[in-house]
């Protein structure tokens, strides 16, 4: 067999170097995690150029708008606030950075559709925000999968609808659960009992959610605000950390709990524009850290309770448009805070 001439052999030499360069380029091609992101990326009506940087030729996501990665090449955030996205949350994302993802945050981006299933598959997720959107359908009971390490839940100001899922207990973890200004219906199940590290509930601005507070809120013993619908239980008075009760302008009835009294790390009380009847319980003057206690226009009736003097925090009052009758009690002479 002949051997080949100079000028061919060099000429494969150079074919055989656009391969290699070829090959390489495909390496250097984005990995899965990039993959998968602009898979999303792709669902997207516009992100008015804010995922410009977003480029399959990259070798990695590490350096997009948006995203950050751990010193191995991992992405542990998505964070993309206040842009114009107009699509759906991504759930498509648990195989490709399912062991490192710990932050999602999409608030205020314009998404639309349902709460992808496929979230509670991320299981090193802490931190999930999708917050101011127009997000619908309900929330996923496979999102509150038991191990979960999810601490914050942001899922307020969306267009949610239908109960909140009984496996909220399942989120053990949880300090923050942020649902108000929805659409949701139904009562708070019994199961949020089990949630023992929950800090701050706000479920305010759901008016179909219906009945009491389930009695097992008292079992919360981390809970320092709350913010929801319906009668105030008795067993909050064993919410020894709550520092702030905040449920005004809902539907929330019956009386006061005097146990409330109990809560003594109380600094406010915001419980306005409701339909509370009975009386101001005279316990509440055992509070000495309240700041701001504004009852007004409700239905509580009888006298303003003299006790209410010992409280040398209080700074704001406001319990007007009321049926309440009498005089001002001269022990409210000793707020010098007023």
């Amino acid at each position: 067999m002949a051997s080949r001439s100079p000028a061919a052999a060099a000429a494969a030499m150079v074919m055989a170097c656009v391969v290699v360069v070829l090959r390489v380029s495909c390496v250097l091609a984005v990995d899965e995690q990039g993959a998968a992101l602009l898979t999303w990326k792709a669902t997207l009506r516009g992100d008015g150029g804010a995922l410009a940087d977003w480029k399959a030729g990259d070798a990695s996501p590490c350096r997009w708008t948006g995203v950050t990665c751990n010193a191995d090449g991992g992405v542990t955030e998505l964070s993309l606030e206040f842009v114009d996205l107009f699509g759906g949350v991504p759930g498509n994302l648990a195989a490709a950075v399912g062991r490192t993802l710990t932050r999602l945050v999409l608030t205020g981006a314009n998404l639309t559709g349902p709460i992808p299933p496929e979230l509670g598959e991320l299981p090193a997720l802490a931190h999930l925000d999708l917050s101011n959107n127009a997000l619908t359908g309900t929330i996923p009971a496979a999102l509150c999968r038991p191990g979960s390490k999810l601490e914050t839940l942001y899922l307020n100001s969306n267009r949610l609808e239908g109960a909140i899922p009984d496996t909220i207990g399942n989120l053990t973890s949880l300090r923050e659960l942020i649902v108000y200004d929805n659409q949701l219906a139904g009562k708070i199940p019994a199961s949020i009992g089990k949630m023992s590290s929950l800090e701050v509930l706000r479920g305010g601005g759901n008016k179909n959610l219906q009945g009491a507070l389930p009695a097992e809120i008292g079992d919360c013993s981390s809970l320092t605000k709350t913010s929801i619908t319906g009668p105030l239980p008795a067993r909050l008075g064993r919410l020894k950390n709550l520092t702030t009760l905040a449920i005004y302008t809902a539907l929330l009835s019956g009386p006061i709990p005097p146990e409330l009294g109990r809560c003594g790390c109380l600094e406010n009380i915001y419980l306005y524009e409701n339909a509370l009847s009975g009386s101001i319980p005279a316990q509440l003057g055992g509070l000495g850290k309240l700041r701001n206690l504004l009852l007004w226009q409700n239905q509580l009736v009888g006298v303003i309770p003299p006790e209410l003097g010992s409280c040398a925090a209080l700074a704001v009052v406001d319990l007007s448009l009321n049926g309440l009758t009498g005089h001002i009690p001269p022990t409210i002479g000793r707020l010098t805070k007023l």
